[in-house]
């Protein structure tokens, strides 16, 4: 990369946090540049550079336009909203306020608003992004066909068909607030003890890791005791930030600050939404006669052949033992080879979110991500295989399965390089 294109990825990274090489964001910027360079008769980039290194300059606000294109719709991750509406549920009675981070054009923002009236709770909703074009329009709240597809017959009498496209009825607006927001600044005002519920889906995975942190750390304020950070499916927890805790419900991880203990001495009874958080389980050691038999006896399946046979222990070790990645890489693997790659991808990232140096997980997941047509998430996995030096796997557990991933360490490697290399690297072609 040259030292005009770098200035430009750095400018990028400060303003927003984005990170050119996640997501196809530099297939976008390429495109803007070269019509900006144009319209504003600029010699190079580095010219544009200069012009929109202005944080309070108009040019600056269209680039940030330019490169966070919002693609979302209603009830878009149908089990993960599951997971939110048990959390809304739990919550302790009385109004909730919910912050919607990165809310795009405003779909996910009034999803919550319509699960919120259907469990019967009254909630407020500040959803916040930093395309002031998109925000524009999640305000008018008029979207066509293809953004309310999926919304539950039950939850169409919030949205009106009018003139070909559908508006958001005024009654679900009055609970949903829009105000611009950038990720990389300090987080907007809370109610007095924070939020009950943050959710950020499918944002970070665009961000460079240095600044995911840091928002994860502004989340991790800004959510209140017993509160909830809802992150997307395809995101990686790479460490909870402190003041977080990862538990688990069904096979979603949701990130939870822990309630104060209670005066009295006792146990802290987790919400019942939530397994028992990781902190305050048994050590590994102390599961190791358990667990270590259970997945020597799926691995034998596993190499017979049986893997229908094998995915039941799986999962049952991932439901009994939530924060060991082992059971959650084999769940994902062996449903992967059994042809259901749906639920081989939601267990493989529940194992890189609790193991992040679990490249077979990673792996793997690139593979679904593919099978999938979900071809950006499936290079963002790749990369990560291809430039992190990969350890030798440490896992309780032996088998010829797990033999044969050791030895084909530096092929899933090499893979992962090629095909993150037949990705044409934008500044070359932009500076021709």
């Amino acid at each position: 990369m040259t030292a005009i294109a770098t200035a430009l990825a750095d400018l990028i990274e400060r303003a927003t946090g984005l990170d050119l090489d996640r997501g196809g964001v530099s297939t976008a910027l390429e495109r803007f540049v070269t019509e900006r360079l144009r319209a504003l008769g600029l010699n190079g980039v580095e010219d544009y550079v200069a012009l929109a290194a202005d944080p309070r300059g108009v040019e600056q606000h269209r680039l940030i336009d330019a490169i966070t294109v919002p693609h979302t719709w209603f009830y878009r991750d149908p089990d993960q909203l599951q997971t939110i509406a048990r959390l809304m549920t739990a919550a302790p009675a009385g109004r909730l306020t919910a912050w919607i981070a990165g809310c795009a054009t405003g779909e996910e923002a009034y999803t919550m608003a319509m699960i919120g009236r259907r469990i019967g709770r009254e909630l407020s909703v500040l959803a916040t992004d930093v395309n002031e074009t998109a925000l524009a329009a999640a305000r008018k709240g008029v979207y066509g066909a293809m953004a309310v597809r999926d919304v539950p017959e039950l939850e169409r009498r919030w949205i009106l068909p009018r003139d070909n496209a559908f508006v958001v009825d005024d009654a679900l607006r009055a609970n949903v607030r829009f105000v611009r927001h950038n990720l990389v600044d300090p987080p907007p005002d809370a109610p007095r003890h924070g939020w009950d519920l943050v959710v950020c889906r499918n944002v970070l995975i665009y961000f460079a890791p240095t600044a995911a942190a840091r928002v994860f750390k502004r989340f991790a304020r800004a959510v209140r005791e017993g509160g909830s950070v809802v992150v997307g499916a395809s995101e990686v927890v790479f460490e909870p930030p402190a003041g977080l805790e990862l538990v688990s419900s069904g096979n979603r991880l949701v990130l939870r600050r822990p309630p104060r203990p209670a005066a009295r001495p006792g146990p802290v009874v987790a919400p019942p939404l939530v397994a028992e958080p990781a902190a305050t389980r048994a050590p590994v050691r102390d599961l190791h006669d358990d667990l270590v038999p259970a997945l020597t006896r799926a691995h034998a399946q596993f190499e017979r052949g049986e893997i229908g046979a094998a995915i039941p222990i799986y999962a049952d070790l991932a439901r009994r033992h939530p924060a060991i990645a082992e059971p959650w890489l084999f769940l994902g693997i062996a449903h992967y080879a059994h042809g259901d790659v749906d639920t081989a991808a939601e267990a493989l990232r529940a194992a890189l979110c609790l193991d992040p140096t679990l490249w077979p997980a990673g792996f793997y997941l690139a593979r679904a991500y593919e099978r999938l047509g979900r071809r950006a998430d499936a290079l963002q996995q790749y990369d990560r295989i291809a430039v992190d030096d990969l350890q030798p796997l440490a896992l309780q557990s032996t088998s010829a399965v797990i033999n044969e991933l050791r030895a084909f360490r530096h092929d899933f490697r090499t893979a992962a390089r090629r095909v993150a290399a037949e990705r044409v690297a934008w500044p070359r072609r932009l500076l021709k």
